[in-house]
């Protein structure tokens, strides 16, 4: 990273969800976090959209065609991995449910830099395959991360994807049947975006998150009730009727560590619950 990049103040999650600001343009959700106390109390996840614009505002076209080029680069790579050839097996309970669902808009929330972190590049490759093998071809595709720059938007737009100018905090309610691609975000990120979407379960149902696993998220809550996770209410109450896949087992990832770091711990999360489910009552129940 230069020195240039280094010294942009931007703003990332910590563990427990909200925001705080470091001085390393390429820090991602999922990685971790500074080492020094941070001074200030961070400013909570914004719980009404707020405006937002490019950490870095500088847009060099030279920068974005080769960024554009190494992303095309990564989307060869996944596209011939052992991990995507399985999710394109054609008779797998995934493609079934995907079929079912028949998502209309893919969104990449909490990718990070993808131009300075080769993981994020491969999770953007992956997002990138799953619009163009598993939606229809009018389907939108929209990505987001506090920390893009205006190269990164540039590249997204390239690439098919829009940037929206708006920080909602993961807070997204869904209009269409939606898959949520949100790789390594903390759990109160994936709870924002369940409670946007938890008023009935016919709007529960047209949401599909590929993220990190809520099973394992659950675990986490029981071992230590003051854990991030124990606080992830819909994230724990959504349990009970998500349906999950993970995305590969340890063999289909590769031996490189970018590789691993991008897919692992990383499932479906299909939400199959009846409508007279009382998604309200689980939350209460969940919190006695």
């Amino acid at each position: 990273m230069s020195a240039a990049a280094a010294a942009v103040a931007v703003a990332t999650p910590t563990a427990g969800g909200d925001w705080t600001v470091v001085r390393r343009r390429g820090r991602r959700r999922g990685e971790a976090p500074p080492t020094a106390c941070q001074p200030d109390a961070p400013p909570p996840l914004p719980v009404t959209p707020i405006p937002w614009v490019p950490s870095d505002p500088s847009l060099d076209p030279a920068r974005v065609s080769r960024l554009v080029a190494r992303a095309h680069a990564a989307i060869s790579r996944v596209a011939d991995s052992r991990l995507y050839r399985r999710l394109l097996l054609p008779d797998s309970p995934l493609r079934r449910r995907l079929a079912l669902l028949a998502p209309a808009r893919l969104s990449l929330l909490g990718v990070g830099s993808f131009e300075s972190s080769p993981a994020a590049r491969l999770q953007l490759a992956l997002a990138a395959l799953l619009r163009r093998d598993f939606l229809p071809d009018a389907a939108s595709a929209d990505l987001f991360d506090p920390v893009l720059s205006a190269v990164e938007c540039a590249a997204a737009a390239e690439l098919g994807f829009s940037v929206p100018s708006l920080d909602d905090g993961c807070r997204r309610r869904v209009e269409e049947p939606t898959l949520f691609y949100m790789p390594h975000c903390e759990a109160s990120l994936y709870d924002a975006l369940l409670a946007a979407n938890w008023e009935s379960p016919a709007q529960l149902r047209r949401v599909c998150v590929l993220g990190n696993s809520f099973r394992r998220y659950a675990l986490q809550a029981e071992d230590n009730r003051s854990a991030p996770a124990a606080k992830a209410a819909h994230v724990l109450a959504a349990r009970r009727f998500a349906w999950g896949e993970r995305v590969g087992e340890t063999g289909d990832l590769d031996d490189e560590d970018w590789f691993a770091r991008a897919f692992n711990e990383t499932s479906w999360h299909f939400f199959e619950v009846d409508d007279d489910v009382d998604l309200a009552a689980c939350i209460a129940g969940g919190r006695r």
